[in-house]
């Protein structure tokens, strides 16, 4: 009773691009423009690669800085609470949020100096309600620093955007590498055929016996 050969496992296709790359693949129909092909895969892995560290660091070190600047702008902000004096109304806001909703308060800060202004209130806040709100050194209300959401927020679509960005080069400079070596490969295919087919076909000894 005969058994069947064993089949060697089949090699990973980045393995066999890297040995490709490398010079090591022992193939014997491996052509130069396989190694270049591979060459041009390995470099476009390796640069994803980069672009998702790069990505990656950017969004930590903007991270670092915006919470460092938030906390630095919170230590010189005071949260003080307000007493709502109108039901809140419906603006067109500027900000991400789209609508938002404000309404008259007044508050007190400095300590015994009593000031009054428009801010920022949930939607459908009644009047004689108390709400928190930020204030400067001289009691008028300004925008509350960033939270850690929204640092971390802004982080990650900086580091989106650079790996998106790179992303794109790599892949966009893989694509003509390969555009070019895959014209290359059919240049070189037309001449290899205008050589052989002659002899292949037979036409070249009958062109030598009625030349």
């Amino acid at each position: 009773m005969t058994t069947a050969p064993e089949q060697a496992d089949p090699v990973p296709p980045f393995r066999h691009h890297l040995r490709q790359a490398l010079g090591k693949d022992r193939n014997p129909m491996a052509r130069p423009l396989d190694s270049s092909r591979s060459r041009a895969l390995v470099l476009a892995v390796l640069g994803i690669g980069l672009a998702v560290l790069g990505g990656a660091g950017a969004a930590a070190a903007d991270f670092a800085v915006v919470r460092h600047q938030a906390s630095v702008t919170a230590a010189r902000l005071h949260q003080v609470q307000a007493a709502v004096l109108t039901p809140a109304r419906r603006q067109s806001g500027a900000g991400s949020g789209g609508w938002r909703y404000a309404a008259d308060a007044a508050w007190s800060y400095p300590a015994g100096q009593r000031t009054t202004g428009d801010v920022p209130v949930p939607g459908g806040t009644a009047a004689g309600t108390t709400v928190g709100i930020w204030v400067d050194d001289t009691g008028h209300s300004v925008a509350p620093p960033p939270g850690p959401a929204a640092v971390a927020a802004k982080a990650a679509c900086l580091g989106l955007f650079l790996l998106g960005g790179l992303g794109v080069l790599v892949v966009a400079s893989l694509g003509i590498r390969l555009d070019i070596l895959d014209r290359r490969a059919d240049l070189a295919w037309q001449h290899s055929w205008a050589l052989l087919e002659p002899v292949w076909s037979g036409r070249a000894s009958r062109d030598n016996r009625t030349g």
